[in-house]
């Protein structure tokens, strides 16, 4: 009885959290059933039902056996999804000892309860923590609604809610976030041109939309299409406004019944200029674009990339429009808060005509700060007929003038440049307190062009004061001949006739900016001469640190690895204050990204300021505020990468201060870690340096929660390496703003309250980071004077000061290169989800590997047979499949991918040492579709997808020394993953051909827990065999030779083939995964070429496909050329592989066969021995007095890659003793036969 009411209670809470699962909005799937509640109640019918279907009890029945003797559902599955990130006690125990604490909710009175009366295990932190950011949704760890201001987001593994902040928070406290909405609030239809390379752009429209039309929500909603940026990219938009022009006639609506938008870039505004620019002005239909100016261009000179705000670009694609079509307006805008209010001013009611609004989306627009969203009419909203007006009109009555001035009354030199990214860095420096106005006077105003087109002569007139004598024009260029000089062909037109003042045009280069000093100097020599010389400006700056702009703020600067795990930690800083409104500051973020660096690197900017000085701080380009000497205080969240990277302490403010998340380092260890020019900058600043390990604090409050608990094992209560993350936080509070423990508490429990941080929450973390904390003392005067001590640090390349900007997010080389997104541990939710609802989870009963990216089949064994004899050392064997009852078509010389696993008892074996729950279920994605996750036991995991008998590379070395609590360990670790050791692990990996098992075994304090386990070991990766059939001959059926390898490394060790090992192992019956990969290896095109096949050992694979297929074309009456085939092995009584076959092929006419068998003689004969010996009739078939392609011979070789060089030799001998020419000639002879894929060799 009491099965059967524990059978009701799964069921009934799979009902339950049905009801959770229709509105969850998470993304993570780690839950503990003691920790959750649905989000809705199941309806009394739906759970009658289920219990209908499965003939369950009554509710009364199922409530009396309750009562009596039921063990609640938490407890049933316990050993399922308890566990935290760790592997299990090593003991030898069969799980965890769980402590029981009371739990607060009262017995329920029905079997619906997940949680029933007695007393539950506490869950795990990180479960807890993951239900309270994200409910129920099950489906995998996807992106909440509206995220992505980053590179393609399904490439990048994506921290936790907790630490990151609600996502649709942090897009819509940036400028492009903001224009996005407003795009779509006030659209008929947006077109997105690719958004997941445009920094995000249009992505919260793209999802918003798609999300629209998932609930069925598309009533009165613009439609978001998705586009691609090419020549002609306009073209959609212009057909689509013709289309709908055609529509009926407007009623009280807007004047237009159609307000269609686009969000691009600066280069898709060039792209789509020519087409957008033939719409003519209708009153049917407007178009609005909203224009990024962030673009990523490679500079042509050094052949980098870049990510800029692409002013060339802008002012050529309006040079394009102007041509085109006079009415098309361009607003160009500069500061956050300015781009959000002209976004919405181009909606305006009654506002008509075409426009283009430009705004800062390089560095402005991706700042993350307070930012409110402006007011807008929605598209299809009734509104009182507003009296028709020009574009430019609307802008005036928002008080957005065509034109910008900042500085004196009366200047006599003007300095002309488009509003946007020059403008504000240029207003920064001039407004600095460093621009000495006694020396300057009032010599020097600037003046930004906002309404770029129409261009209106008589406002620029306007704007000039009558003092200026000299004007220069700040122009970009793109570097195609004869660019236009849009910005000072407008203002030598608007002054033409008049004597005064001159125009002088400075061209910039495309996406050049110049920093704080390079500004300071050309205002300083606009100040005191009419003619300025860039180029001569920008080399007399060069040793002159930029002028201080952060007024009353204080900057910090974050350098650390994107894909570390105190990469968030300018984020959360910065939220400490922005979701704070009562803190009293104010906090601007901007994030930029080096892909190219160190596998990834993320600078990260943050300007603290007192709250009423925000309007001040808002004027500052924090590009320029970082600066030479601006960071008052600078973290290194990674500093074995980051100070091979770059010199950060170059930024560093004289008494800054520099904190530094040190592995392992104390004082003494870390002065060792730098160059000798950073001591000298930091006794230079007079820096005061802190180091913290920041995982080590973690695994001290993993140590106090497992005591607290009861003594459950530490790595049963793993807290997530994020809160690393909360730790650096907590030392920089306490430095940057000089403040207490109490304070920094009372911060960061607004914005860690939830967090999975251990028993002791936030208190207990800023407790322990501040125990952790040690200052650097160091003399001074030494490092003042410190020289490079080894000659790696007199070599070493010089590291750039300048943040190189590359990318909008964090890198995705490692997706690129086949890492898959990270896995996720489990519960039992999700299976029983896929079980019931087989086709929503699109589950492949046919496929044993329906997570693959490729396309395969599961194939049978139908014969697995030794050919040489047992007592041989070599073991080479014949497997075939059946294709039956598949559509596996395959041609001769394609080679078979097998998908094979590890060995069952070695990975039983494994689990055993680890500690690891084998049937505990982890959530891994899919290969094929990351979006989808698929269920896996520990066990299956590591036998089917991680190759944990695979070799290692650095990195996870690296990783390791993170996690080892012993000193020697960590230091061992990290000397094998320096270039310093580059000799060990050459040793390690190529010598002793060390696993990732054997690493672990070797270091045994690094702990590394399944989480990490599941990120770090790379997946298993098919291997591909030759197929040794040709279809035609054998029917539904595929065959193998194999050779199995195996070994022993020199300090005894056994190693094997993971994937020989498996095929070996295989039985008649047994279901085995497989795909197909094309090869080199062919057929000539005409069944009367002549082939000459050289096959080694398991060479033999694909020739005996072409053999076979040569007597089916033979069978079928066609004229076959001749085939020679020579065989190459140790001993013919024991690796004369399928030679009776070969003899009955030869006696048939089909194939004359030369054997070379190296050991059965005194004198070795190698394949290239019998080459020689029948050089005539080799060459003969190779160089054919007929020149015609039907005779002309293929020569192919198959095997190990030693002989080959011997192989080319004889061929070239042949050649000589044939043509009486030199061997260069021979040599180039053979080359010749490569390029015509008529000598092709497949060598391992």
């Amino acid at each position: 009885m009491a099965a059967v009411t524990a059978q009701s209670n799964f069921l009934a809470s799979a009902a339950v959290f049905a009801g959770g699962l229709a509105v969850g909005i998470g993304g993570a799937v780690a839950l503990s059933r003691a920790a959750f509640s649905p989000a809705t109640k199941v309806q009394r019918s739906t759970r009658n039902k289920v219990k209908k279907a499965v003939s369950l009890p009554s509710e009364a029945e199922a409530q009396e056996q309750a009562d009596d003797d039921d063990i609640p559902a938490s407890e049933q599955l316990d050993d399922v999804d308890e566990k935290g990130a760790g592997p299990r006690p090593v003991d030898g125990s069969k799980g965890p000892v769980k402590p029981l604490i009371k739990s607060s909710v009262k017995k329920a009175a029905k079997s619906t309860s997940l949680v029933g009366g007695t007393d539950v295990p506490e869950p795990a932190a990180q479960n807890r923590a993951k239900h309270v950011d994200t409910r129920m949704d099950l489906t995998g760890p996807v992106p909440a609604h509206g995220d992505n201001v980053a590179n393609d987001e399904s490439l990048i593994k994506r921290p936790p809610v907790w630490l990151t902040g609600v996502p649709e928070r942090n897009v819509l406290s940036t400028s492009t976030g903001v224009i996005d909405k407003v795009t779509y609030q006030s659209s008929t239809a947006v077109f997105v041109y690719e958004s997941a390379t445009n920094a995000g752009f249009g992505a919260w429209s793209e999802r918003e939309a798609a999300d629209a039309k998932r609930r069925g929500f598309v009533q009165g909603r613009p439609r978001v299409f998705s586009m691609q940026t090419r020549t002609g990219a306009g073209a959609a938009i212009a057909g689509y406004l013709s289309e709908k022009g055609t529509s009926s006639a407007s009623t009280a609506l807007s004047p237009y019944k159609n307000v269609v938008s686009a969000l691009t870039n600066a280069q898709g505004f060039l792209a789509m200029a020519p087409a957008i620019g033939a719409i003519a002005p209708n009153d049917d239909g407007r178009l609005v674009l909203q224009v990024s100016g962030a673009a990523q261009v490679t500079d042509d000179a050094t052949e980098s990339l870049s990510v800029i705000n692409d002013y060339a670009a802008i002012l050529s694609a309006t040079s394009t429009l102007a041509s085109l079509n006079e009415d098309f307006t361009v607003v160009l805008s500069a500061d956050r808060e300015e781009s959000t209010e002209v976004a919405a001013a181009c909606y305006a009611p009654g506002a008509k005509g075409n426009v283009a609004h430009v705004f800062d989306g390089a560095f402005a627009g991706r700042q993350i700060a307070r930012l409110e969203t402006p007011a807008v009419v929605p598209a299809n909203s009734i509104v009182d007929a507003s009296p028709a007006r020009t574009v430019t009109e609307a802008l005036h009555a928002k008080g957005f003038t065509s034109f910008v001035y900042e500085g004196p009354k009366s200047p006599k030199t003007l300095i002309v440049v488009p509003n946007g990214s020059h403008f504000t860095a240029a207003k920064a420096v001039m407004l600095a307190s460093q621009f000495d106005a006694s020396k300057f006077g009032d010599s020097v105003g600037i003046l930004a062009v906002r309404i770029l087109r129409p261009w209106s002569n008589e406002e620029f007139a306007k704007q000039i004061p009558q003092s200026v004598e000299h004007i220069h024009v700040v122009d970009e260029v793109r570097s195609a001949p004869g660019a236009a000089r849009v910005l000072f062909e407008d203002v030598q037109a608007s002054l033409s006739g008049k004597q005064t003042p001159t125009v002088q045009a400075l061209s910039f280069q495309a996406g050049q900016a110049l920093s704080g000093a390079e500004w300071y100097g050309l205002l300083e020599s606009a100040a005191s001469t009419s003619q300025l010389n860039l180029e001569t400006i920008i080399e007399g700056v060069q040793n002159k640190p930029s002028p201080s702009l952060t007024l009353t703020s204080k900057l910090a600067s974050f350098f650390d690895s994107d894909s570390s795990a105190t990469a968030q930690v300018a984020n959360l800083a910065s939220r400490t204050f922005r979701e704070r409104a009562t803190s009293g500051q104010c906090a601007r973020l901007l994030s930029r990204f080096d892909n190219f660096e160190a596998g990834g690197v993320v600078r990260s900017d943050v300007i603290f300021a007192p709250a009423g000085d925000a309007q001040k701080v808002e004027a500052v380009p924090l590009p320029l505020a970082a600066q030479s000497q601006g960071t008052h205080t600078l973290v290194v969240g990674d500093p074995a990468s980051i100070l091979k990277a770059y010199n950060v302490f170059d930024s560093l403010a004289p008494g800054g201060t520099v904190i530094v998340n040190s592995p392992g380092w104390d004082g003494a260890e870390f002065g060792a870690k730098l160059r000798a020019e950073d001591r000298r900058l930091l006794a230079e600043r007079n820096a005061r340096i802190y180091l913290v390990d920041a995982n080590a604090v973690v695994e001290r409050l993993h140590d106090a929660t497992a005591k607290a608990l009861g003594g459950k094992q530490k790595v049963n209560n793993q807290l997530p390496k994020e809160a690393a993350s909360g730790v650096l936080v907590a030392i920089f509070l306490r430095q940057h703003f000089n403040v207490g423990a109490p304070v920094i508490k009372g911060l960061l429990q607004r914005v860690l309250g939830t967090a999975p941080l251990g028993v002791g929450g936030v208190s207990g973390l800023v407790d322990e980071a501040e125990r952790g904390t040690q200052l650097v003392a160091f003399a001074k005067a030494d490092w003042a004077k410190a020289e490079p001590v080894s000659e790696v640090e007199v070599n070493a390349p010089s590291r750039p000061t300048a943040f190189r900007y590359n990318g909008f997010g964090p890198s995705v080389d490692a997706a690129a290169v086949g890492l898959e997104p990270a896995p996720v541990r489990s519960t039992w939710a999700l299976p029983a989800w896929e079980l019931m609802f087989r086709e929503a989870y699109h589950l492949d009963d046919a496929s044993l590997r329906p997570d693959l990216p490729e396309e395969n089949w599961v194939l049978k064994v139908t014969e697995n047979r030794r050919l040489t004899p047992v007592d041989y050392e070599r073991n080479v064997f014949h497997l075939e499949f059946s294709t039956k009852g598949t559509n596996l078509k395959y041609e001769v010389g394609e080679a078979l991918g097998i998908h094979g696993h590890n060995d069952a008892q070695e990975v039983r074996d494994f689990i055993a040492w680890s500690g690891y729950d084998a049937d505990e279920i982890v959530s891994v994605p899919s290969l094929q579709d990351p979006s989808r996750y698929e269920s896996r036991t520990v066990f299956q995991l590591l036998q089917q997808r991680l190759d944990i008998f695979g070799k290692p590379p650095k990195r996870f070395y690296e990783a390791l020394s993170k996690l080892a609590t012993n000193k020697d360990e960590a230091k061992w670790l990290r000397f094998i993953s320096s270039a310093e050791g580059q000799s060990t692990f050459k040793k390690l990996a190529e010598v002793e051909t060390v696993t990732y098992a054997d690493v672990l075994r070797m270091f045994p304090s690094a702990r590394l827990p399944l989480d990490h386990l599941m990120s770090e070991v790379e997946a298993i990766k098919p291997r591909h065999y030759s197929i040794a059939s040709a279809q035609s001959f054998v029917g539904d059926v595929v065959h193998l030779l194999i050779v199995t390898v195996d070994w022993r490394t020199p300090s005894g060790s056994p190693r094997y083939g993971q994937c020989t090992r498996y095929l070996a192992n295989l039985a008649v019956g047994d279901s085995v995964t497989v795909s197909l990969k094309p090869s080199v290896m062919k057929l000539p095109p005409h069944t009367t070429q002549p082939i000459i096949m050289s096959g080694l050992g398991t060479g033999a694979a694909p020739f005996r496909a072409y053999i076979q297929a040569r007597a089916v074309q033979k069978r079928e009456g066609k004229n076959v050329g001749p085939l020679i085939y020579i065989f190459g092995s140790r001993h013919k009584s024991k690796e004369y592989l399928y030679g009776e076959e070969l003899e009955a092929y030869e006696a048939d006419g089909l194939v004359k066969v030369l054997t070379a068998f190296s050991r059965d003689q005194k004198d070795k004969i190698y394949i290239q021995h019998r080459i020689e010996q029948n050089q005539q009739e080799i060459l003969d078939l190779l160089m054919p007095s007929d020149k015609a392609d039907e005779v002309q011979g293929m020569f192919t070789l198959c095997g190990p890659t030693d002989p080959l060089p011997d192989v080319q030799e004889a061929l070239i001998k042949g050649y000589i003793n044939k043509t009486g020419k030199t061997h260069e000639d021979g040599e180039a002879w053979l080359e010749e036969l490569k390029e015509k894929e008529m000598a092709v060799y497949e060598v391992y």
